[in-house]
């Protein structure tokens, strides 16, 4: 049972020292008597009886900070509903934004908080969603741990896109040659697929690569006719597999780009999602893997893979058992590191060992744990060394689908009044009552088109005044006739929504006001009528309802790999709790030597909240970090998937980050402060077979005694492979590099040797 107490003020005296924990409610303590403390906050008890914070009380005290400045919040909480989010505030600034709660019972958390300064603090504990009883705080210094740095960037290198729904991140090449970092950025069906050219420290050139919207997917860069610059494969989707199409491969010939799918015989038609460029029979070209969604009336394979002739030109072939493997998200990888590419293919998650003759065993039922054998809900993966044993772990991003989130979604808040909901369009009736004061605004109506026509009305109290406003959703040429020329919103007023009616069939929302500031709203659907139905009200005080609200927390899985096999060590490596991750992505963000990760929240349905960061201590555990930075606070979107590189070649990797539906591209730029050492390798193609860099191998051992490996690729794939052949170290101290070993997947390898620190070095 939740208790609502006060917090009282609570000093703990030792022998020999003094402690100073929280001052709560007891008024100033002469900063006489401050000075003389010896403050140690990871000792300090915080609280002597548990607080809640509910809807409308926030809990604010003071904290002296002494010692180091950054320290880890361990923080105990009890919900007894299905979730709920924690947020702590110093003023308007936020040190802790929306840490996810999952679920009912008790829960230890822990996230680093950056106070930058010592002294006094004024701190406020908020809750969002649910009511959180707080049973325990207290924070430990962290004072061995470099905290990244990152600055919104996008304007200094005039990367200003539009708005558009995304598509699994963005594909990373030098697709240019230039000794830099390009990229594809995946949209979705309003805005063409678009690419990305840096050129030194310029602004960049921004170019659609279709002079027209279609169902684009995601994408990948590889060089197939072996000619040195990068050519690109685009997925397209199938109409929800009512009309599948072909993936458009698009040949660069000197920056122009030509699709040449009808020649290369690429033309086989599915429900395109994830194009891979892969060896499959390693003959050192290029072949390519198609992984699709299924369309409803498939009989034959899903998953298309088509082999490279060497002429220009690929040849379909079939492969037993991964063409019918379930899931349109891949991630390639070498998972026994062996020098053969391997499918990681989900959601569900299978394994699918190359056997380097285009034929691949299914591993799953041996090296993946039983437990999350055939478990869906995994939409995003990296693979990522996490102890820097020369073995390549799995991260696994757990979140909801647009789709699955379109039922019984609902977010209130409190602080701006707005209540946003976001149901699904199919057969059924939802309700919610709320308290307003005064006149409320409907706004944000959205619905999602699903070859439904006769329109969604707004009906008015008791005798359903009818009313329409203009919604999303819609390509022109679907809007209904009557939306076109209505306003996006509508301010209701009490006297406008009087009373509720008794019958309610018609298609559309109803609003009512039943006096004594109470109200209640109603969308009904009498079929499946849409794909999704959204909305917002403002003006609000508070919300109820009888239903179940969606929960969108799904937890991600670290796995270790033990060569044979692989265990789950989500708990003993302090990966968050909860949480709706559409993304990750890896690097060493501050060059210690140990790599780290970056998770994209979806985040509420109409609020950005800040992504993760996940900072690899070296001992065998993460550090949450959400102050770096690497956040739009005005942009409405949400978290998709990005990736980390370093665009500029200064040896701190950047971040590029889709926010998806209401929002932009970002290019964040690391600013972290070079108090350790880097080194880049630009990975060329071999010298004796002229092999491309896809899937070779770095391997730097430091004067020191340290190995460090990395493989080229992606860092982190959903629908788009990148080929990052500019492959970064972080070295921590060392300064000294004895060898830098190049092997190439055909096994030719280049040494280099007596390297120094903080230099780029070419194989050419």
């Amino acid at each position: 049972m939740l208790r609502r107490t006060k917090m009282s003020c609570y000093l703990k005296l030792a022998v020999g020292s003094l402690f100073v924990g929280i001052l709560a409610g007891c008024g100033n303590i002469a900063e006489k008597d401050r000075s003389s403390y010896t403050a140690q906050s990871s000792l300090s008890k915080i609280m002597e009886e548990p607080v809640t914070l509910t809807n409308t009380e926030n809990y604010t005290t003071e904290y002296f900070v002494t010692g180091a400045t950054v320290k880890r919040l361990n923080i105990s909480v009890e919900i007894d509903a299905s979730y709920a989010q924690l947020s702590l505030m110093e003023g308007d600034r936020v040190l802790v934004d929306n840490l996810d709660v999952p679920k009912n019972g008790n829960h230890n958390l822990n996230v680093l908080v950056d106070f930058k300064t010592p002294g006094r603090h004024t701190l406020t504990f908020v809750r969002r969603s649910n009511d959180i009883v707080i049973n325990k705080v207290n924070f430990e210094d962290v004072s061995d741990l470099v905290l990244p740095n990152f600055t919104n960037a996008s304007k200094q290198y005039q990367l200003e896109t539009e708005v558009s729904y995304k598509y699994g991140g963005p594909a990373i090449g030098d697709i240019d040659a230039d000794g830099d970092y390009d990229y594809v950025l995946n949209n979705h069906n309003h805005v063409p697929t678009q690419l990305v050219t840096y050129n030194g420290d310029s602004p960049v050139k921004l170019e659609r690569l279709f002079d027209y919207p279609l169902d684009f997917h995601g994408s990948s860069v590889g060089d197939y006719d072996n000619d040195g610059d990068l050519d690109i494969l685009v997925a397209q989707g199938g109409a929800n597999g009512t009309n599948p199409t072909s993936y458009i491969l698009l040949e660069n010939e000197d920056q122009t780009f030509t699709n040449v799918s009808p020649q290369a015989g690429i033309l086989t038609p599915a429900r395109g999602r994830s194009p891979r460029w892969v060896d499959m029979d390693l003959d050192g070209d290029l072949d390519v893997a198609l992984f699709n969604a299924p369309t409803p009336l498939s009989k034959g394979p899903v998953q298309y893979f088509f082999k490279n002739n060497g002429n220009g030109t690929f040849s379909q072939q079939r492969v037993a058992g991964l063409e019918n493997a379930p899931g349109e998200r891949v991630l390639v990888t070498d998972f026994n590191h062996d020098g053969i590419d391997d499918f990681v293919v989900f959601s569900p998650i299978t394994l699918w060992q190359g056997n380097g003759d285009f034929s691949y065993t299914d591993v799953t039922a041996t090296k993946l744990p039983t437990h999350l054998q055939g478990k869906s809900g995994y939409y995003a993966a990296t693979d990522i060394d996490v102890n820097n044993d020369g073995l390549l772990d799995l991260y696994f991003a757990g979140s909801k689908t647009h789709y699955q989130l379109s039922r019984k979604s609902i977010d209130f808040n409190p602080k701006t009044k707005r209540l946003d909901i976001r149901d699904d369009g199919e057969i059924g009736t939802t309700a919610v009552t709320f308290a307003a004061e005064n006149a409320i605004k409907l706004a944000d109506l959205d619905l999602t088109y699903r070859q439904y026509n006769d329109g969604f009305a707004i009906f008015l109290g008791q005798d359903k005044k009818r009313t329409v406003i203009n919604a999303k959703g819609f390509m022109p040429e679907q809007r209904p006739m009557e939306m076109r020329t209505a306003p996006s919103e509508l301010t209701i007023n009490p006297n406008d929504a009087k009373g509720w009616p008794e019958e309610r069939k018609i298609n559309g929302l109803y609003i009512g006001y039943l006096g004594n500031n109470q109200w209640q709203a109603e969308w009904v659907r009498d079929r499946n009528i849409y794909w999704k139905v959204s909305f917002s009200l403002t003006g609000l005080q508070d919300v109820d309802y009888d239903w179940k609200p969606n929960n969108r927390n799904v937890q991600d899985v670290l796995l270790v790999n033990r060569k044979d096999f692989f265990v789950e060590n989500t708990t003993d490596w302090n990966i968050p709790l909860g949480g709706n991750h559409w993304g990750v992505t890896r690097a060493d963000f501050n060059n210690d030597g140990w790599q780290d990760l970056f998770l994209y929240r979806y985040g509420f349905l109409a609020e950005r909240v800040a992504d993760l960061m996940l900072l690899n201590n070296g001992k065998g555990r993460f550090e949450t970090l959400m102050t770096h930075g690497a956040i739009a606070k005005a942009d409405n979107g949400h978290g998709d998937m990005g990736q980390a590189f370093d665009f500029n070649n200064d040896g701190r990797v950047d971040l590029l980050n889709g926010s998806e539906e209401e929002g932009a591209w970002y290019l964040y730029k690391n600013q972290t402060e070079a108090k350790n050492n880097y080194l880049l390798i630009d990975v060329n193609y071999s010298p004796v077979e002229n092999i491309d860099p896809y899937s070779a191998t770095v391997t730097v051992e430091t004067r020191s005694g340290n190995t460090y490996q990395k493989r080229v690729g992606s860092a982190g794939e959903v629908h788009s492979q990148s080929l990052m052949d500019i492959v970064h170290f972080g070295l921590g101290n060392d300064t000294h590099i004895t060898s830098a070993t190049i092997r190439w997947r055909n096994g030719e390898e280049v040494t280099l040797q007596s390297l120094t620190a903080n230099k780029l070095y070419t194989t050419d």
